[in-house]
């Protein structure tokens, strides 16, 4: 009554602050939301104005709680995705299994996927994740419906794309194509294919490709075997160990890239000795060792699949080496069986396994990633389609003749040859790609022995010369230049056994 018949009094300016003050006190929100607008209404610039604007905003509600999520829906939890030139590959990371629904659609050209019974976790909302390869532009990932997450890749340039569900753990894998590129034009004067300028960019995230260090340059040829190798013709390459030449070979291809992949790390250790030495540990330190002699003696990239002790899940590992555009792929691990007198070294490439051995092998390796029956089809023919198996039967060949002959020096060595199997780390691998089996570390001699930095060294530089003669195979002219300096021994300073 006194504001309404006295508006520009100041007993009305304090009789409406009263009411404030009042409502405040009251603790209730809507009373003291009135008052202080009638206050603000009728003395927009009086002395209490700035306090009841801010006793406004403390008292204003608080933004309505997102709903909460259907009861079971399982969560998605991360996102990580490789790039290279021509594949990339995205992979999903669930909670469970659950149904997907997906389609390509045109303008603009793109993938989407829905993930049906699943919720985001709250890191991943309303996020992308930038690719900018020559295939995608970028992957969405969005709360889609309340009880679907969808997931759309953006592309670029792509000819295909595969969904594959894994589990153990349960993930999503997502790999895209490129345009299959045209062949390569050979130089008129029988050289090999002119290199790239630049390396492919690879994008890794959140667990990038790690490189061992700068790619360390090859020492310049001496001025005799360079003036040697211009005024000699350059050399066809040999025949593969089929007596013929492959795709690879009629095309003059060589390798300048090389993926080192040292199996299991981290949560899972591989096969243990009896006193304790863990093939993570092992195989890792082999792999540092073998990409310190490939930098410095052939002057090659080297990349690893992990350079600590971290676990990398099988698929991502092949994922890293086609991303990367890698010539050549090396897995190592150390062997195991019931059996304590059981020793030697092979070689596996990627086919069906033909014996008993090969087959209890497989399984042991690829224990730690189980794809579901539902994947058996589909892996089977990956398996049937592999059109890297000459070379790779090559590479394996080469490997196991150098490991056998490198060792042999040290102790009775048992060459267990060169076999096949389905390892998952080599399928779908565009490259030749090899699984090395170093020695047993359950043969009690041979774990003692391997404990030692030096035979650790003798390993790696077995590894390194296996890899040095198939490339001499394909490229005889750059075996020529190699040979006018003889390797260096690069011995690790400390042993770094464990």
């Amino acid at each position: 009554m006194l504001v309404e018949e006295y508006p520009s009094s100041r007993l009305a300016d304090d009789a409406l602050w009263a009411v404030v003050e009042i409502a405040r006190d009251g603790g209730d929100r809507r009373p003291l939301a009135e008052a202080g607008e009638a206050y603000l209404d009728n003395f927009p610039d009086g002395p209490h104005t700035r306090e009841v604007k801010a006793l406004l905003r403390r008292r204003a509600p608080a933004a309505p709680l997102p709903s909460p999520p259907p009861p079971g829906l399982a969560r998605v939890f991360d996102l990580r995705a490789w790039s290279g030139e021509s594949s990339t590959r995205v992979v999903l990371d669930l909670e469970r299994r659950v149904r997907i629904e997906s389609d390509r659609v045109s303008n603009p050209d793109r993938l989407w996927i829905d993930l049906i019974g699943t919720r985001l976790h709250p890191n991943l909302r309303r996020r992308t994740f930038p690719v900018g390869d020559g295939l995608l532009e970028q992957v969405r990932i969005a709360q889609n419906r309340p009880d679907a997450v969808r997931v759309v890749l953006d592309f670029k340039a792509v000819s295909g794309h595969s969904v594959v569900y894994l589990g153990d753990p349960p993930r999503l894998v997502i790999d895209v194509r490129g345009p299959v590129s045209p062949t390569p034009r050979v130089a008129e004067a029988g050289g090999a294919i002119e290199a790239p300028t630049t390396p492919p960019t690879v994008d890794a995230h959140p667990l990038p490709m790690r490189r061992v260090d700068e790619l360390a340059a090859p020492a310049p040829a001496p001025s005799g075997a360079a003036s040697t190798a211009e005024a000699s013709p350059p050399r066809p390459p040999a025949t593969n160990r089929a007596g013929s030449y492959s795709l690879a070979r009629q095309l003059g291809l060589g390798a300048r890239r090389i993926v080192i992949d040292p199996g299991h790390g981290g949560h899972d250790p591989g096969t243990t000795g009896r006193t304790g030495l863990q093939e993570k540990d092992l195989v890792l330190d082999v792999a540092l060792r073998l990409s310190r002699r490939l930098r410095s003696e052939l002057g090659t990239e080297v990349l690893l699949t992990r350079s600590t002790d971290v676990y990398v899940p099988l698929e991502e590992r092949t994922a890293i080496a086609n991303s990367s555009g890698a010539d050549l792929f090396l897995s190592i691990h150390a062997n195991a069986s019931r059996n304590a007198r059981a020793r030697g070294i092979e070689t596996y490439f990627l086919s069906f396994a033909r014996t008993a051995h090969a087959e209890a092998v497989a399984a042991r390796e690829n224990a730690i990633s189980q794809a579901t029956l539902k994947d058996l089809q589909e892996l089977v023919r990956a398996i049937a389609l592999n059109s890297k198996i000459d070379e790779s039967r090559d590479l394996a060949s080469s490997v196991q003749e150098a490991m056998v002959a490198g060792l042999k020096p040290h102790h009775p060595v048992e060459d267990r040859g060169v076999h096949t199997a389905p390892f998952y780390v080599l399928i779908g691998a565009g490259m030749p790609a090899i699984l090395a089996e170093i020695a047993f570390v359950t043969h009690p001699d041979d774990e003692k022995r391997l404990r030692r930095s030096l035979y650790r060294e003798a390993i790696a530089e077995s590894l390194g010369q296996g890899v040095r003669a198939y490339l001499d195979s394909l490229d005889r002219n750059r075996m020529r230049q190699l040979t006018t300096s003889p390797p260096r021994s690069t011995v690790a300073e400390r042993d770094a056994s464990r």
